[in-house]
Parts: structure tokens; sequence; C-alpha cells
């Protein structure tokens, strides 16, 4: 009973994230040229993330090895995205 529940959530999850991937996906159609190489690149980027997260959902993985890996991303990106603009 616990296992449905989890892919339940599982599956919540992955429907959120397909939301704001489209959401995304629909911002940079209404303000990027799609001739852009930016735009090209963003879309890559979203497909990308996009299959990783099915790939992630579909595999039995530590709950506690995914969360640690999710804390150092965030990390990471906080740092790419407010310290280096400090620097400047």
């Amino acid at each position: 009973m616990e296992k449905d529940s989890d892919l339940e959530k599982a599956w919540e999850y992955y429907k959120k994230i397909n939301e704001s991937l489209m959401g995304l996906s629909e911002i940079l159609n209404m303000s990027i040229d799609k001739e852009n190489i930016f735009y090209q690149c963003a879309i890559d980027n979203l497909e990308n993330l996009k299959e990783v997260i099915i790939d992630l959902l579909k595999k039995e993985y530590d709950p506690s090895e995914i969360q640690k890996k999710l804390k150092d991303l965030e990390s990471e990106m906080k740092k790419s995205l407010f310290f280096d603009k400090e620097k400047e």
C-alpha cells in the first residue's frame, strides 16, 4: 500500500515539474525569437531536464542520496546566481 502512495506522490511531482517546464517553454516562446541561438539552447536544456527527471522517477534510488545531491545542486546554483554577480 505504501508503494502505491509513493508512486502517486512521484506522479504528482512529475505533473508539477512538467507544468513548470511547459510554463518556462511558453515564456521562452513569447519572449525570444525562435531563430535566436539562445532560444534553442534554452529549449534543449528544458528537454534534457525533463528527460533526467523522468529517469529519476523511473528508478529506485536511495532517497537520502537524492536529497544530498539536490542540496549540493541548490548550493551550487545559489553560488553561481548570487555570488558571481558580486565579483563584477
